[in-house]
C-alpha cells in the first residue's frame, strides 16, 4: 500500500463512514472494503462485504462496493471518545471477587473477566501503518482495521477462528488456556478450561454437521503467549450457516460456562463495555466466509488507544495471575503500536 492511500484511510477514521481494511491468515497485503456511500446494513445474506458483530450479537455489514479508499472529504467529520475510564486495578479486584463468587455459588463453572487499559500513541501514529505492522508481525493471525460511526475505529489481530469455509466444507476451533510458551505439560486449570470450550462446540456442531472431525489438542502460538487449540472440520450445507452463527458465539472461551448463565451475569454485572471485543468479524461473500473472534484488539482515539483483554476464571484462579495474563495478551497490541506497558 502506498503512502497516499494510508493517509486517506487514516483520514477516513475521523469521518461519518464505514470501512474495513483486512488481511486473512497468510496474507500480508490487506484488502479494502467500503460501500460507495459509506453505509452499513443489517442484511448480508446474499451480499459481498464485511461483518462486524459485537459481544451482545449486534451486527453491522459493510457492503463491498469500493476496493480503494476514496477522498475522505466526501463524508462529514466525527469525533468518537470513550464514555468511561479504563479498568483500574481496584475495579478489577472487586470484579474478580464478584465473579469468583458466582463460581463458588455454583451458578457457573467458568466466567471470563475482561479489562481495558489505555496507552498513549506515539507522535505521528497511523492506524493504517499499525495494520500493516500487524500484517508483518503476525502473518498467521487475522488482521483488520475497522471503522464505523457507531463503534469508532478498531484494530484487531486475532488468532481465533470462529467459522471459515465455503460450500459444505467448514472449519472452526476451540481456543482456550493461556501461558508463556514452554515445553512442559499444560496444568489442570488450563486443560479444564479448554475442555469446557471443546464440549460446548461439539454440542453445537454435532446436530448441524453431516460429518464432524475433531483434532487432538495442540499448542497455538499467538504473539508472546500460547493457547490450547482443538480444531474442528465439518461437512455442513451452507443453508445452516446462519443457524450456526445464532448458536456458536459467544463460546465459553470469551463468555463462560454454561454460556447462557455466564452471558446473563456479564450483562447484569458488566466488567467493561465490551462493544466489539469478544464479538466476531470478517469478510463474507464471493462463495467464502471467513469469520474470526474479535480478540487481541484495541480501540483508537485521538492521542491514545484502549486495549482489551480477558481471561477465563475457574475455581482455582489466582487474581494476580489472571491480571498478568491480560497484560500479556495486551502486549500484542502494544508491540504493534510501539508503546511500552
Amino acid at each position: 500500500m502506498q503512502m497516499p492511500d494510508a493517509e486517506r484511510i487514516d483520514a477516513l477514521c475521523g469521518r461519518q463512514c464505514a470501512f474495513a481494511l483486512y488481511a486473512l491468515p497468510g496474507e500480508t497485503e490487506p484488502h479494502f472494503c467500503m460501500a460507495e456511500d459509506g453505509r452499513t446494513e443489517s442484511d448480508f445474506i446474499f451480499r459481498n462485504g464485511f461483518i462486524l458483530a459485537t459481544f451482545t450479537g449486534e451486527s453491522l455489514f459493510i457492503p463491498a462496493e469500493l476496493s480503494s479508499p476514496p477522498e475522505p472529504e466526501a463524508w462529514p467529520a466525527m469525533q468518537h471518545l470513550p464514555e468511561r475510564s479504563a479498568t483500574s486495578r481496584e475495579e478489577y479486584s472487586a470484579l474478580f471477587r464478584l465473579y469468583t463468587g458466582f463460581i463458588r455459588s455454583g451458578q457457573v463453572r467458568k466466567i471470563v473477566l475482561a479489562r481495558t487499559a489505555d496507552a498513549a500513541t506515539p507522535a505521528g501514529f497511523s492506524p493504517t501503518r499499525a495494520l500493516l505492522q500487524a500484517c508483518a508481525m503476525h502473518p498467521a493471525a487475522f488482521k483488520a482495521l475497522v471503522h464505523t460511526p457507531r463503534h469508532g475505529t478498531w484494530l484487531f489481530c486475532t488468532p481465533e477462528q470462529l467459522i471459515t469455509g465455503t460450500g459444505d466444507s467448514w472449519h472452526t476451533m476451540a481456543l482456550a488456556g493461556t501461558r508463556m510458551p514452554c515445553t512442559l505439560p499444560w496444568d489442570a486449570k488450563n486443560r479444564r478450561e479448554q475442555a469446557l470450550v471443546v464440549d460446548f462446540m461439539r454440542e453445537v456442531l454435532t446436530p448441524l454437521a453431516n460429518d464432524l472431525t475433531e483434532s487432538p489438542p495442540e499448542n497455538l502460538r499467538a504473539g508472546n503467549i500460547e493457547h490450547l487449540c482443538t480444531r474442528f472440520h465439518l461437512r455442513m450445507g451452507p443453508g445452516k450457516l446462519l443457524h450456526l452463527l445464532d448458536k456458536l458465539p459467544p463460546t465459553p472461551a470469551v463468555c463462560g460456562s454454561p454460556v447462557s448463565t455466564a452471558r446473563e451475569l456479564l450483562l447484569t454485572y458488566p466488567d467493561i463495555d465490551r462493544s466489539c471485543y469478544a464479538g466476531y468479524l470478517g469478510p463474507w461473500g464471493n462463495g467464502h466466509v471467513q469469520l474470526y473472534v474479535s480478540l487481541r484488539c484495541m480501540q483508537i482515539f485521538p492521542g491514545f488507544c484502549r486495549l482489551y483483554a480477558g481471561g477465563g476464571l475457574m475455581p482455582d484462579s489466582d487474581e494476580e495471575s489472571e491480571w498478568q495474563e491480560t497484560a500479556a495478551k495486551m502486549q500484542t497490541m502494544r508491540d504493534i503500536v510501539g508503546v511500552s506497558s
